[in-house]
């Protein structure tokens, strides 16, 4: 039997995988029957199984510079400048 999941569903005995919302698949009479009854699938007419496309690699990051960010400068609590004894 040849169902269309209609949400993301794991069904052990077709794949390791999840099954995709869309995904085509083929599955005994039984584990189909029960799919359908709880709305996690349709059945379609002698479709082939596809797998669904893999999801495309995420772009890569720009790479980092050698020299570090520039740092403000440090201000106490009070958000003055602090002072030391040979100033």
């Amino acid at each position: 039997m040849h169902l269309q999941a209609l949400d993301t569903i794991h069904v052990s005995s077709v794949s390791s995988d999840n099954i995709t919302t869309g995904e085509i698949f083929e599955i005994d009479d039984l584990a189909g029957k029960s799919l359908i009854e709880r709305g996690l699938a349709i059945e379609v007419d002698g479709a082939p199984t596809t797998k669904a496309k893999p999801a495309s690699a995420p772009e890569p990051e720009a790479p980092e510079t050698a020299e570090p960010a520039e740092q403000p400068p440090i201000a106490n609590k009070a958000g003055a400048n602090t002072r030391n004894k040979a100033g």
